[in-house]
């Protein structure tokens, strides 16, 4: 077999060089094209280009103050109250489309939680007054009220109680969700300075 494919390349290639009684020449091409066996052709993998791709939203945590009726001011009871409630103290829960993230801490700086396109909620862990109460006094009450801003919109329940903030996200969109927490202060005293 070995020897018959080697007669038959020294056949095709004088055939090329020299044109035999007006034949016409064969070129290594067509001897190639004819003598090659059939072979399955391995075509390349493509990713699926009907694959949706990433969307990223910006959680941002942001913490206010109101305060009524504080001693010595309203100003001194919110300025304990921001100095000692941060952010990071909120649990932010994300729900959506293969979210990178589904849990983490509040950031006033903004988290980046990418997921594929579709409609997400972010909600959070109901935060502890507990402590900040006890240091504001007895007479104290704290309360805290949440809202939503951005491209997200804030659910509240029958009694007005925030739920969750929704949004629709798209391919390759950026979006900003901000969790809006006031902490609502009534009576409450700053504690002296040490």
């Amino acid at each position: 077999m070995i020897k018959l494919l080697g007669i038959s390349a020294a056949i095709i290639f004088i055939l090329n060089a020299v044109s035999i009684g007006g034949y016409p020449q064969v070129s290594w091409e067509t001897y190639a094209q004819s003598n090659s066996t059939v072979e399955t052709k391995k075509e390349p993998v493509v990713a699926n280009t009907t694959q949706e791709q990433q969307a990223t939203i910006i959680v941002t945590k942001i913490v206010r103050c109101d305060s009524s009726l504080g001693i010595p001011s309203d100003d001194s009871v919110c300025q304990f109250v921001l100095e000692n409630v941060d952010p990071n103290q909120f649990d932010l829960i994300v729900t959506g489309n293969n979210p990178n993230m589904t849990s983490f801490q509040g950031s006033a700086n903004g988290t980046y939680i990418s997921m594929d396109p579709g409609n997400y909620t972010v909600s959070e862990s109901l935060f502890d007054t507990m402590d900040i109460e006890n240091q504001l006094g007895e007479t104290a009450i704290v309360t805290i009220s949440t809202d939503s801003n951005g491209d997200c919109s804030s659910q509240f329940n029958q009694v007005d109680t925030f739920q969750e903030s929704k949004g629709t996200i798209s391919n390759n969109e950026l979006q900003s969700c901000e969790i809006i927490n006031t902490i609502d202060v009534s009576q409450g005293a700053s504690p002296e300075a040490p």
